[in-house]
C-alpha cells in the first residue's frame, strides 16, 4: 500500500506544470489555498504569487495531505475545519480527482478500470460517463439523474477524453445607507463553464448580467471616471416598479482557452484579467479593472516561473465614446519571472511597457527574453515602462512576510537630494499574514501597507481626441491596472478572516488611507489618467500632495454556507472620508444581505 501511494505521488509531480481553469478570485477555495501555502512545505513548483491559481495545483495540494498522514503514517495536526477544506477541495475539483496523481487503489473492472480514492470513492474511467459509489459526503442521488452528481457542481461529464462541468452564478444583494434614499442593491444572474479535452486544452468561460445600485463613494467614483470598476459598457438602470431602485445596467463576460504546449509550457488566450503579488492590494498587476483581451505564456521549469503577458487595452471608457465608434486601442506587455530556492522563499522580477501610441502595437516588444528597456532604446521610443520587484517568505509555517517594489521613472541624485521631483515615481508594499492567530483555529490575520508616489503609471503624450488623457498611463477603460486608487497615496490595511465553524465564514477588514484629490484643473499627480505634462509643479511634490483626504474603513461581513458555494452573507461598512475641502467629504453607512452562489465576495474599497 504505501509503494503505491509513493508511486502515485512521484507521477504527481510529473504533471503538476500542467494549466488548468483557474479558481476565481475571493472564493473559498482562493482563501484555503493561501492558508496551505503558508502552513504546509508545499513542493517548489506550486508558486503563490501569479494569482491565477490553477485548479489543478489546488486539487494536488489537497490531495497530498489529504495523503501524507497515510504514508509516513502520523498526523500533520490535521483540525477537523482542515479536513472539512481538503473535503472541500477535492469536491469543488472532480474533474482532477481522475488524473494520474489521484492517490488511491487501482482495480480491475470487467467493463473499465475502477479507482479508488483515499475517501473511498470510485470512478469508472471509460468512454462513458463518470460513475460514482454511495456513502461520500461529497456526493449524492442526482436530481432527475443528470443535476447535482455531486454537492459542487450543477451539471457534469467526466470520461477519458473530456471533462466539463458548468454551474450557475447568482449574486442578489439588498441593502440600505444612511442619508441615501435609494436602496443598496445587486441582481447577478450568470453561467460559467470549465472542462479540459484530452488533458491538454482547457477552456472556462461565465457570462454575466446585472444591474447594480452602489453606495455613495463608488457613485462619485463612476461619476468621475465615467466607469464602473471592474466593467465595461454600462446603461442606467430604473425600476419602473420598485421607487428608488436605481442604479446601472451591465453585461460582462470572461473567457479563455489554453492549451498545455509542452510539460512546461502553457499558451492561453482569452478576456481576462491577472494579478501578480502575494497582498490585497498588488502595485504590478491587479484584478481590479475591467478584462482584456490577453495572450499568455507560461513556462514552469524546475524552481522558476515565468509568465509573458500580451494584452489589448482601452484608453478610454465607452462612455466616452458614444454611438458607433470603435473603442481606440493601446498595448500593454509584461514579463514576470519568479524563483524558488526552496518551499519558503519566492523571488520575482517584474517588467512592463504600455505603448505610447494609439491602435499601433510594436512587434518588437513580442520578444519574450529581451528587456523593454532595451527596446525603447532601439525605437527611440516614448513609451511607459516599469520594472519592479517582488519577495516573499514563509516563516516556520505560521507566517509570511512579502513586498513589492515598482519603479515607473526614478533618478537617485534626484532622489536624495530631497527637492520633490515629480519624476521619482516609484511604489513600495510590505505585508505580512499570520495564521491561526493566538492559537486559534482559521483565525487569520493580514496586515499591508502600500504607499505610491503622485504621477505614478502616469504619462506624458495625450491622446489626439482626449488631450487631457494620456495614451500610455498604466490603465484600461479608465481603470488602473494596479492599485485601485492610482498613485499619490499611503494606505495601511488590516484583514481577518476567522472560520469558527464547519459553515460560517467571517471578514473584518479595517483601513486607513490618507491621500491626495485633484483641485479643479489642477493636476497633483492622484489620477493616473491624466497626461503628466499637466502636472502643477516640476519639484516639492510630495505623497498626499493636493486635496488630502484621509479615509478610515471598517467593514463586517458574515457568510453561511448551507450547500456547496450558496452563501447568505450578511454585511456591514462604516467608511468616511474626511477632506480638507468640506464639500468633498463623504461618509457611508451601509448594512445588507443576500444570496452568492457560486461566486467570492468582491470588495470595493475606493
Amino acid at each position: 500500500m504505501r509503494v503505491v501511494l509513493l508511486l502515485c505521488m512521484v507521477l504527481s509531480s510529473t504533471i503538476l506544470s500542467a494549466q488548468s481553469p483557474y479558481v476565481l478570485p475571493g472564493t473559498l477555495t482562493d482563501e484555503i489555498a493561501d492558508r496551505w501555502e503558508i502552513l504546509y512545505d508545499i513542493d517548489q513548483e506550486v508558486f503563490s504569487t501569479q494569482r491565477n491559481r490553477s485548479r489543478k495545483d489546488v486539487t494536488w495540494m489537497a490531495h497530498m495531505l489529504n495523503n501524507e498522514k497515510l504514508i509516513n503514517n502520523k498526523s500533520l495536526g490535521l483540525s477537523a475545519l482542515d479536513l472539512l477544506d481538503i473535503e472541500y477541495i477535492i469536491n469543488d475539483n472532480a474533474e482532477y480527482n481522475l488524473d494520474s496523481y489521484n492517490i488511491g487503489i487501482i482495480e480491475s473492472n470487467s467493463e473499465s478500470e475502477k479507482v479508488y480514492d483515499s475517501t473511498g470513492v470510485f470512478y469508472y474511467i471509460g468512454d462513458k460517463d463518470i460513475e460514482v459509489s454511495e456513502g461520500n459526503s461529497g456526493l449524492r442521488k442526482p436530481i432527475f439523474k443528470h443535476f447535482y452528481k455531486s454537492n459542487a457542481n450543477f451539471y457534469e461529464i467526466h470520461n477519458s477524453s473530456f471533462d466539463i462541468v458548468v454551474n450557475p452564478i447568482l449574486n442578489l444583494r439588498y441593502g440600505s445607507a444612511l442619508d441615501d434614499p435609494n436602496i443598496i442593491f445587486q441582481n447577478t444572474r450568470g453561467i460559467e463553464l470549465r472542462g479540459m479535452i484530452d488533458k491538454k486544452i482547457y477552456f472556462y468561460t461565465n457570462l454575466l448580467e446585472n444591474q447594480r445600485g452602489f453606495n455613495n463613494y463608488i457613485n462619485e467614483r463612476i461619476a468621475r471616471d465615467e466607469t464602473i470598476p471592474g466593467q465595461g459598457f454600462y446603461k442606467d438602470f430604473n425600476s419602473a416598479v420598485i421607487e428608488n431602485l436605481r442604479g446601472f445596467d451591465y453585461l460582462n463576460a470572461q473567457a479563455y482557452v489554453g492549451i498545455n504546449a509542452t510539460k512546461s509550457v502553457a499558451v492561453e488566450f482569452g478576456h481576462g484579467n491577472h494579478f501578480i503579488g502575494n497582498g490585497v492590494r498588488s502595485l504590478f498587476l491587479s484584478n481590479y479593472g475591467h478584462n482584456y483581451f490577453y495572450l499568455k505564456f507560461n513556462t514552469r521549469i524546475w524552481k522558476f516561473h515565468y509568465q509573458n503577458l500580451f494584452a489589448e487595452i482601452a484608453p478610454i471608457s465607452s462612455k466616452q465614446n458614444p454611438g458607433d465608434r470603435l473603442l481606440p486601442k493601446k498595448y500593454m506587455a509584461n514579463h514576470y519571472l519568479s524563483f524558488r530556492p526552496n518551499k519558503n522563499l519566492e523571488f520575482g522580477l517584474f517588467e512592463a511597457v504600455v505603448f505610447s501610441r494609439e491602435d499601433q502595437f510594436e512587434f518588437q516588444y513580442l520578444n519574450p527574453v529581451i528587456l523593454y528597456r532595451t527596446v525603447e532604446q532601439f525605437l527611440d521610443s516614448p513609451d511607459n515602462a516599469l520594472i519592479g520587484l517582488n519577495g516573499k517568505w514563509n516563516i516556520k509555517n505560521r507566517a509570511q512576510l512579502y513586498g513589492q517594489l515598482i519603479l515607473d521613472e526614478f533618478k537617485l541624485s534626484e532622489l536624495t537630494s530631497g527637492n520633490g521631483w515629480w519624476a521619482n515615481k516609484y511604489g513600495i508594499q510590505f505585508g505580512g499574514k499570520y495564521i491561526n492567530l493566538f492559537g486559534i483555529d482559521h483565525l487569520d490575520l493580514q496586515v499591508e501597507y502600500n504607499i505610491v508616489r503622485p504621477y505614478t503609471y502616469g504619462h506624458s503624450r495625450p491622446l489626439e481626441n482626449f488631450p487631457e488623457q494620456s495614451t500610455a498611463s498604466y490603465s484600461h477603460h479608465n481603470q488602473p491596472l494596479a492599485h485601485p486608487l492610482g498613485s499619490n497615496f499611503k494606505e495601511l490595511l488590516f484583514n481577518i478572516r476567522y472560520r469558527p465553524s464547519k459553515r460560517i465564514f467571517i471578514n473584518a477588514r479595517i483601513i486607513n488611507t490618507s491621500y491626495g484629490q485633484n483641485p479643479d484643473g489642477t493636476n497633483t499627480g492622484s489620477n493616473i489618467l491624466l497626461e503628466t505634462g499637466t502636472r502643477a509643479d516640476d519639484f516639492g511634490n510630495f505623497t498626499g500632495q493636493g486635496i488630502n483626504t484621509t479615509m478610515q474603513s471598517l467593514s463586517l461581513d458574515v457568510s453561511y454556507q448551507f450547500a456547496h458555494n450558496y452563501f447568505v452573507d450578511f454585511n456591514l461598512l462604516y467608511r468616511n472620508a474626511d477632506a480638507e475641502l468640506d464639500q468633498l467629504d463623504i461618509e457611508t453607512r451601509y448594512i445588507g444581505g443576500g444570496l452568492r452562489v457560486n461566486l467570492g465576495q468582491v470588495r470595493l474599497d475606493y
